[in-house]
């Protein structure tokens, strides 16, 4: 479960890093980063920044709400069910697969660049994904509350653990921190020399962390 959770990890700074790059300086997981965003008001671009963040924020909300219902809370000392890991995780993987094609169509034909009405539909495909995929995380977490999205509230127990001498998860911790900053650097690093396939990054990412999650228990 832990290397799935790192996945997750490095897959949402990578999903991040292509939406802020490629689609108007929006992020789809981080969601306090858009609200102060569209606080900005004084910002170049403001009104679409409203629009994409807008965007985000809500459909990240419509889906964690979704994964929320969709799936029943973890029991401790109880394996999470596959079946509802199958379910979240074939959600996440199919919004960001939608997010690869209509990216692939559109920025083919634009040059690389959409417009504002594009760019809105491929925010709220990521944000969708990472919604999904945040509930997947705290749902795997169970009472650490580790999230792979946003890595404050992560960072934050961190240090609590450390400065209260408390026994936990804190490798884990530490490496979901780490993993979201890897994630940022590789999705950067794809949008600048392969902008067409710099979402594919993400997608493959989850994919394997869903491989990992659903193979059988060792006995």
């Amino acid at each position: 479960m832990h290397v799935a959770l790192v996945l997750l990890a490095v897959a949402s700074g990578a999903a991040d890093a292509f939406a802020f790059l490629q689609l108007g300086g929006i992020f789809t997981a981080n969601m306090t980063g858009n609200l102060v965003l569209a606080g900005m008001f004084t910002r170049p671009g403001w009104p679409a920044t409203v629009a994409g963040a807008a965007t985000a924020v809500v459909v990240f909300a419509a889906a964690t709400w979704w994964g929320f219902r969709a799936s029943p809370p973890p029991r401790a000392g109880v394996r999470y069910p596959r079946r509802s890991i199958g379910v979240l995780a074939a959600t996440a993987i199919a919004a960001q697969s939608a997010l690869v094609g209509v990216w692939a169509a559109v920025s083919g034909v634009r040059g690389g660049t959409v417009d504002l009405a594009w760019s809105c539909l491929l925010v709220a495909l990521s944000a969708a994904a990472l919604g999904v995929q945040t509930v997947l995380a705290k749902r795997l977490s169970g009472a650490s509350g580790l999230t792979t999205t946003f890595v404050t509230g992560t960072l934050t127990s961190l240090m609590e653990g450390i400065a209260e001498h408390r026994q936990g998860s804190r490798l884990v911790q530490a490496a979901v921190v780490v993993a979201l900053v890897a994630g940022a650097v590789a999705g950067t690093a794809l949008a600048h020399v392969a902008p067409p396939v710099a979402p594919l990054l993400p997608l493959v990412l989850v994919a394997v962390a869903t491989v990992v999650l659903l193979r059988p228990p060792r006995r």
